[in-house]
């Protein structure tokens, strides 16, 4: 057999007693890093074996290694010590990048909506449209190389294509959710309110997932709650204000920002958690679901701007066969596509188009904090980035942090070192 098609170690490992004695059946282990397969047979200790009389002067050793190599296959590689330090420090890694990212994110909505106009609606289906070259590109750097980019999509479309499709559906209400609230709420009220989502995450875990937090962990989310609405107390109090003066108009306004607000964070949670659960199954391909959600969400924002005209047709008009598009509606909608295109890309500029390339960066940096930590990790992120940006804001103005604003601080860097601490180990 030729030694390039197979690279290869088989390691038997024999106890004298296992050379005379009852052989158990061998356990087959591979390493999928180097391309090594051991075969190793399972031993019960020497005190249950009875020892053979045939052994004779080899049950002097306490095993015999035999080794047949065939091909040229190594030791798994060691990781570098820039790879050592990443893989130590991973959940503290992601939860950096996901700060930064939503306050980026958040600020940016926030001032593209206060300064422009622009659709919601084409912001979405254009950070899911980005989303599939920036997938493509990951594969392509560290998921396997270039020529696994074509067999992985095509896996997304023929590998139960339809099993992410509620979760794609709830991602997508989410999504067009979000631009409504900070439309009718401030950024401050919506980070504060978005701490919902903790209580959501961790409720869903438990029910969905079976994963019981440990009494440390409850009192770390309570901490950090508590310290995002400390940090935040001198902002609340200026919108309770402004809102205490504001018409009847402003006030239902920003009661509908609330509820968007609550109804959001509450169909993230449920989306996540599920989705957390299907990329950490065994035989599960990240970047494989990644495509799937992706197309799947840009299916179901396509379906939800015909939703109004199926609405007027069956409430109010002629019914669902007018509503159903003609051969010639087909051809005036085709005529009036160019005009179609401005008026959905219409306001969009330079920082608009930054935040579909932020919103896009989700489909790679959330499954991998899914993959690689949870989603409490993920739901950090929300009131780590209210301090992140307060922090920043006082930084820029020049003025000294409140006594509530430090409190608040230090509850939430409490919070986080509680939350990943490790129980000390029992003394044996």
């Amino acid at each position: 057999m030729p030694a390039t098609n197979r690279r290869f170690v088989i390691v038997l490992l024999l106890s004298p007693s296992e050379c005379y004695g009852k052989m158990p059946s061998p356990t087959l282990m591979r390493h999928q890093s180097s391309g090594t397969m051991l075969l190793a047979s399972a031993t019960a200790t020497s005190e249950k074996l009875q020892p053979s009389p045939h052994a004779g002067a080899t049950t002097r050793s306490r095993a015999a290694l035999v080794a047949m190599t065939v091909g040229s296959a190594g030791a798994a590689p060691q990781p570098s010590p820039l790879g050592a330090w990443l893989l130590k420090y991973r959940s503290w890694l992601l939860l950096v990048c996901l700060i930064v990212h939503k306050c980026a994110t958040d600020g940016l909505t926030r001032w593209t909506r206060v300064h422009g106009s622009y659709s919601g609606a084409t912001v979405a289906v254009m950070s899911e449209v980005v989303k599939l070259p920036l997938i493509a590109i990951a594969v392509a750097s560290f998921g396997g190389g270039p020529r696994q980019v074509v067999p992985i999509f095509k896996q997304a479309f023929t590998r139960t294509p339809f099993a992410n499709a509620w979760i794609s559906l709830c991602y997508t209400f989410n999504n067009l959710l979000y631009f409504d609230a900070l439309s009718a709420i401030s950024a401050v009220a919506y980070q504060v309110l978005s701490q919902s989502k903790m209580l959501f995450t961790a409720g869903l875990m438990y029910f969905m997932v079976g994963k019981r937090l440990l009494v440390r962990q409850l009192i770390a989310i309570l901490m950090l709650i508590a310290g995002a609405l400390l940090v935040q107390l001198q902002e609340l109090a200026k919108a309770s204000a402004a809102s205490a003066g504001a018409s009847a108009a402003a006030s239902s306004a920003m009661w509908w920002g609330v509820g968007l607000t609550l109804f959001s964070s509450f169909i993230s949670a449920l989306p996540n958690v599920a989705y957390e659960k299907v990329l950490k199954t065994e035989g599960e391909n990240q970047w494989v679901n990644n495509v799937q959600v992706t197309v799947w969400i840009m299916f179901w924002i396509w379906l939800a701007s015909w939703l109004p005209d199926l609405a007027r047709a069956l409430l109010g008009g002629p019914g669902l066969a007018a509503a159903l598009p003609t051969p010639a509606s087909l051809v005036a909608s085709a005529a009036a596509l160019p005009q179609t295109l401005r008026a959905a890309f219409a306001g969009f500029s330079l920082p608009v188009w930054g935040v579909v390339m932020l919103k896009a960066m989700n489909g790679i940096l959330i499954p991998a904090t899914f993959k690689y930590a949870d989603n409490i990790l993920y739901a950090y992120a929300k009131p780590s980035s209210i301090v992140a940006t307060t922090v920043l804001a006082a930084v820029l103005t020049r003025s000294m942090p409140s006594l509530s604003m430090a409190l608040g601080i230090g509850l939430v860097l409490a919070s986080i070192v509680l939350y990943d601490s490790k129980p000390k180990a029992k003394a044996q």
